[in-house]
């Protein structure tokens, strides 16, 4: 039987909501599967992942509103506009709608610049989607706030299902030491040294999505108190923590590793957007995978190379014509089993002190 893309999208579509909900599940949302155990969640990136893909999760998506009347003081605005801007994140339209509902229910002033005032005369598009893909129809009166931007769906009534984020899970440490020193730099740097042992201001901006003059300057006070000693590396200067009980206070007996995960989410959604909002109905597998390539070539497999230690995703230039749909969407299963298997189990084997790979 020849492969298609288009039987690859049910599967695809399990394995990413799984994800995000095992994500949401373990920041604070009533339960959905097992808890994220290890690779600490990057609560931005999961929220703009969420806005595209929980689409088709009516559920989700409303427990991650919930979430966020109660915890968005602890997401990052800034930060959240940064990856917003690098990334190919398509949920910024219900971003803003996410961010109007969290100023109203939590009465969060910080929210209100990102809820921006709505375009007017678009005519409204559905909002959910069933899990055919078809748009889910209306059954009651249509949510105001979503309505202003656009949006079409039922009224938005909390359901109880969501609560303050557990400290104690290690995939909660940037919530954890948000809530301990602030919403800033300093606790992105001291989660990723924590986890990683050492890195140069360069590449510790690039993977938590600060500018490097930012992280410059904030390595250079953390220096101050002596709690954060630096030496040069060839031609770099990298930063550690010490003494090296940090590790231990703020990691426990576990040894996660640092996934990228908004680079990681991005490309998922990549896929996502092609597999499930593109029409790929009626093409030849041929075409499908002829469309495909230019999609992976372009960008998805070094996102994924560049996101997840210790993974490569394959040559996608060695499978010519449809021989590489099997191969693609063996590859894709095979990454959500390496975040489970490796980056969800808290555990790697040795202790990595580097960080995924990034371009210079």
């Amino acid at each position: 039987m020849v492969a298609l893309l288009t039987d690859f999208r049910r599967a695809f579509r399990e394995h990413a909501l799984d994800l995000l909900w095992r994500q949401w599940t373990t920041l604070g949302v009533a339960g959905h599967g097992r808890d994220w155990q290890g690779a600490p969640i990057d609560p931005e990136a999961l929220l703009l992942a969420s806005c595209t893909m929980a689409r088709h999760d009516a559920r989700l998506f409303d427990a991650m509103l919930e979430w966020m009347g109660v915890n968005g003081r602890y997401v990052n605005i800034q930060r959240l506009k940064r990856i917003l801007g690098h990334e190919s994140f398509t949920g910024g339209r219900v971003l803003q709608a996410v961010a109007a509902m969290t100023m109203d229910s939590a009465s969060t002033a910080k929210w209100r610049l990102s809820a921006s005032a709505p375009e007017s005369g678009r005519e409204p598009v559905p909002f959910f989607c069933l899990k055919n893909g078809r748009p889910m129809p209306l059954v009651g009166e249509p949510d105001a706030t979503f309505l202003r931007y656009g949006l079409l769906r039922d009224r938005y009534e909390p359901r109880q299902v969501a609560g303050a984020f557990r400290p104690e899970p290690v995939a909660n440490l940037l919530l954890r030491l948000r809530a301990l020193i602030g919403v800033n730099a300093r606790a992105e740097i001291m989660a990723f040294l924590s986890v990683n042992g050492r890195g140069s201001p360069r590449s510790v901006a690039r993977h938590i999505y600060y500018t490097p003059a930012t992280v410059t300057k904030t390595m250079n006070e953390m220096r101050d108190s002596g709690y954060l000693i630096s030496r040069m590396e060839g031609r770099r200067r990298c930063h550690k923590l010490v003494p090296d009980a940090w590790r231990e206070l703020l990691l426990g007996k576990t040894a996660p590793v640092w996934v990228v995960w908004p680079r990681l989410l991005s490309a998922l959604e990549d896929l996502w957007v092609f597999l499930l909002e593109r029409d790929l109905d009626g093409k030849s597998p041929l075409a499908q995978a002829s469309a495909l390539r230019r999609m992976a070539v372009g960008s998805f497999v070094e996102k994924l190379d560049m996101s997840i230690p210790d993974f490569a995703f394959g040559d996608v230039s060695t499978h010519p014509g449809e021989a590489l749909i099997p191969f693609f969407t063996a590859r894709v299963v095979e990454t959500f089993d390496h975040l489970h298997r490796v980056a969800g189990s808290g555990t790697i084997a040795g202790r990595g002190a580097e960080a995924p790979a990034t371009p210079r």
